[in-house]
């Protein structure tokens, strides 16, 4: 989102030459800093669980985005939009028509607040979506923020493994001007681990945030150019030690469903590579860290008799008395509160909230980013854009994998980051997918490389 008479951007500031305006990946580099680097439980006061200053600066995209739409000098170049792009609207129609569905009833006093959040969310989630589905101007543009994405996910893998190593919050003093911070969860524990969360609210959300951001950092480093090589892999091995080091079922299911959409694709020796560095990883922990190794066993070997596994399975019959009384709207997103109960589950809950028609609607964004990135991974013309389109699908994947085991929906970092990378789809299409792509890398497009 350039306007018409803004100079191509240049580091030689010459007397004659025009300083870079802020674009849409500034704007997403100080809401990333703001999603990761603020506390969960600090925000603004005044505005309650919309105080968190990530949310608000989603909610400032979307506004900018309607704004260069109502203000645009040329019109539509008529060129195809993403798929995902018109889903993402059904998605916020679907939530818009379960609060109106929520409003035709008598909504008890402690779910109105939660009713307006859960709108208003959707939107914050909707305009950091378009930012970076449309306002991305150029593919250097787009190789940027995915590389200050990487460093962010990085800096959150570190504090969590500093977590795990002290066995201290590390930010439970820490305070922000501006900001008031809520209840502090503290560190949790499980068989006399410590459970890191970082800066998220809890470690299913740390979960989601680093199996997310993984697979781009993946892509990226099996690509860097020497010299660049130790600083692309150091973010990937803090964030894959450290979802390995949650204790956490649903983090080795986000590592696994990673691998399972990533590892097909490698080269042979890439996969041996792989294998032999997980094999010794393994080794290093069962010796460093005496016990580990059998409790990550037993979260699923004895998961039939584990809390957690009974409480969502449990949660069924609940649900299906929900959704009867209100089958396709729901009873308002963001109404079904954790008092009533925790369903660790964000498609039974969103079955609830936004009835058939919300739980089809997040699908169809979900299937339509999958679909978006493997096209754009068929229309790439180089080994590391078809990488790219791949750890983007993977991406997506891991983290609509671990939405069956966790309310992301109900966590800011969890939920801005699935809209952040489903927004990085939109424009990664939109990119590969451009005649002005194929017109300046003719010769990198090899037999068999556009294969379906």
């Amino acid at each position: 989102m350039r306007s018409r008479r803004q100079e191509p951007i240049t580091r030689n500031w010459g007397p004659h030459m025009v300083r870079p305006r802020a674009d849409a990946v500034t704007i997403l580099t100080a809401y990333g800093v703001l999603l990761y680097a603020v506390p969960a439980e600090q925000g603004i006061a005044a505005l309650g669980s919309l105080g968190s200053p990530a949310v608000l600066v989603g909610i400032g995209a979307g506004i900018w985005w309607c704004w260069h739409q109502l203000h645009r000098r040329s019109g539509f170049d008529g060129t195809r939009p993403p798929l995902v792009r018109p889903m993402m609207f059904v998605f916020l129609f679907a939530c818009l028509a379960s609060y109106v569905a929520a409003a035709t009833r008598a909504l008890p006093t402690v779910e109105v607040s939660p009713a307006d959040t859960g709108v208003l969310r959707t939107v914050s989630w909707l305009g950091v979506f378009l930012l970076a589905c449309d306002g991305i101007p150029r593919k250097d543009r787009f190789d940027t923020l995915i590389a200050r994405l990487i460093i962010a996910g990085g800096i959150f893998a570190a504090l969590g493994l500093l977590q795990f190593v002290t066995g201290q919050s590390i930010i439970g003093g820490l305070s922000i001007p501006g900001l008031t911070a809520g209840i502090d969860a503290g560190i949790q524990n499980r068989s006399g681990f410590v459970r890191s969360a970082a800066t998220a609210a809890h470690p299913l959300e740390y979960a989601v945030v680093l199996c997310m951001i993984l697979p781009l950092a993946l892509a990226r480093a099996m690509h860097a150019p020497r010299g660049h090589r130790f600083w692309r892999w150091l973010p990937v091995a803090a964030m894959a030690l450290a979802a390995g080091l949650s204790v956490s079922r649903s983090a080795m299911l986000g590592l696994l469903a990673v691998l399972v959409v990533l590892v097909p694709t490698w080269p042979r020796i890439a996969r041996r590579f792989a294998i032999a560095i997980a094999a010794t990883s393994v080794v290093a922990i069962w010796i460093l860290l005496p016990g580990f190794v059998s409790t990550v066993q037993a979260l699923f070997v004895g998961a039939s008799n584990d809390t957690g596994v009974t409480s969502r399975t449990g949660s069924y019959d609940l649900a299906a008395g929900f959704v009867i009384r209100n089958p396709l709207f729901g009873r308002g997103f963001g109404t079904f509160l954790p008092q009533y109960r925790i369903l660790d589950n964000q498609y039974l809950l969103l079955l609830i909230d936004g009835g058939i028609v919300g739980l089809a609607a997040l699908l169809a964004v979900l299937v339509a980013a999958l679909v978006g990135a493997r096209d754009a991974r068929r229309a790439a013309r180089s080994n590391a854009d078809r990488a790219m389109g791949q750890s983007l699908m993977a991406a997506v994947f891991a983290g609509a994998t671990l939405f069956a085991f966790f309310d992301a929906l109900s966590f800011s970092k969890a939920g801005g980051t699935m809209f952040l990378v489903i927004g990085l789809v939109g424009a990664f299409w939109r990119f590969m997918t451009s005649p002005e792509y194929h017109r300046d890398n003719p010769s990198l497009e090899h037999p068999g490389s556009r294969a379906r």
